[in-house]
């Protein structure tokens, strides 16, 4: 007796609703070609064969592989058994029902599975045979992050703020000034049919191996220069100077789904974007890959250009005002009257117990972290506690949200050539300790 046909395949649109991404635009179309999943959770497929499946001589193995190439993380196999029991941290298929010769099983994919575009394929054979027969679903997979899973790194316990911070697809974004802010309206539209795709060409740009596409940090901090073009060629270049007249103005865009759409068709950055851009692109993303995203806004921001942990205006001896910085020429600190960027949820097993939640990352192109512009994701709790040797760059984030404004006038006795003359502390979340390291830190690079 030959290897088993496949002669129908069924993969129902009710998995969706089981993982949550029955709002996909994908999964909404007549003739499903796309099924989107989330790790760590099972899904269910029937197959009808051309004959009787015998359940003590036929052997099923389901294959999943992400990307061209399949390696020990790229590539997942299980094979249908009845008395199968789904491992966290394994593929698995499990046998639910028989009927002659149609199988209906249920397929659960490790915990930690790389997010992206999987294929799969059926290869059956007679376990007194070698011969083989396979057979390639005409649906590829979307898996996802699942943060209604306790065992994903992602997991978020509170439901509710799920549905806000996944499943919303609108929000506003405050900008302005602390007394004039204002929330505009974005659409960030997560669930639009060209905004996985866009994700996947980011990462594949952003030059992330398949591997470690199942770490959200790894992810999260590729996000935060993919969204900005300064080093892949990512979606968005940055504009301040008001000269948008070859692109479209940052303050005409309403959503990211357009921004998406034009920068997959055309694998260029897309002209222009600032801050409240660059966050509304990365909460779609986010909010599209399964990583709960929520847009922060910052209301007299400080921009801390060489890690002093301090704003520094510089004067001369009468106490006229330098345009530039004497120490860092080229990146004199500022304030601005408000910034924006991210919070994203997730646990953190390379950082020590408490750190884990929330996580501030920057898509703006600021300053180079790690030779490139990226920022985060920094633990909202070591900002909060002034631990700055906590990955990563929770020291410039503290800056924006608790640098002193410094004044220093020259000063030719001085050892660096100025001297303090004032020091603004607009609000200060230390202890004695974490002030004193503040102090340390800001002293050293004032040497450097």
């Amino acid at each position: 007796m030959e290897a088993l046909d496949v002669n129908m395949v069924s993969i129902s649109k009710e998995n969706t609703k089981a993982h949550h991404t029955f709002k996909y635009e994908a999964v909404n179309v007549k003739n499903l070609k796309t099924m989107i999943v989330r790790r760590g959770q099972p899904f269910s497929v029937v197959v009808r064969f051309t004959r009787p499946y015998d359940e003590n001589n036929d052997l099923v193995q389901l294959v999943f592989t992400l990307g061209d190439r399949a390696t020990q993380d790229t590539q997942g196999d299980a094979f249908i058994k009845r008395d199968m029991v789904a491992d966290k941290d394994s593929w698995s298929a499990r046998l639910t029902n028989l009927q002659n010769n149609i199988l209906f099983f249920e397929v659960s994919t490790p915990v930690t599975t790389p997010v992206g575009l999987w294929t799969l394929k059926m290869v059956t054979r007679r376990k007194d045979s070698e011969d083989r027969k396979i057979y390639y679903f005409k649906q590829n997979f979307y898996i996802l992050f699942n943060p209604w899973n306790p065992d994903d790194s992602t997991y978020m316990e509170d439901t509710n703020l799920l549905q806000e911070y996944v499943l919303n697809d609108v929000g506003k974004i405050w900008c302005g000034s602390f007394k004039t802010a204002r929330g505009n309206t974005w659409c960030y539209g997560q669930f639009d049919a060209v905004v996985l795709p866009a994700c996947m060409f980011m990462l594949a740009r952003a030059k992330i191996p398949f591997h470690q596409r199942g770490d959200p940090v790894k992810v999260a901090r590729a996000i935060s220069r993919i969204v900005n073009s300064n080093d892949d060629g990512g979606v968005l270049i940055g504009r301040w100077d008001g000269q948008y007249e070859d692109g479209t103005s940052p303050f005409e865009w309403t959503g990211s789904v357009d921004i998406l759409d034009q920068y997959l068709k055309s694998r260029a950055p897309v002209s222009y974007g600032q801050c409240w851009v660059f966050a509304g692109v990365v909460t779609t993303v986010c909010r599209a890959l399964g990583i709960p995203s929520r847009v922060v806004s910052n209301f007299v921001s400080a921009h801390d250009a060489n890690s002093s942990l301090t704003i520094d205006k510089y004067y001369t001896e009468t106490m006229e005002e330098l345009k530039y910085d004497p120490s860092n020429p080229e990146r004199a600190d500022s304030v601005w009257n408000f910034h924006v960027w991210n919070d994203v949820w997730m646990a953190r097993p390379d950082l020590p117990r408490g750190y884990g939640g929330w996580q501030a990352i920057d898509a703006t192109p600021q300053e180079a972290s790690a030779g490139m512009y990226q920022c985060g994701p920094a633990p909202l709790e070591a900002i909060k506690q002034g631990d700055i040797g906590m990955n990563f760059d929770v020291e410039f984030v503290l800056s924006s949200v608790n640098a002193d404004y410094m004044r220093w006038r020259y000063s030719p006795e001085s050892e660096s050539g100025y001297s303090v003359v004032d020091t603004d502390s607009y609000q200060s979340m230390y202890g004695v300790d974490e002030e004193q390291n503040r102090q340390k830190v800001s002293a050293i690079r004032k040497a450097d």
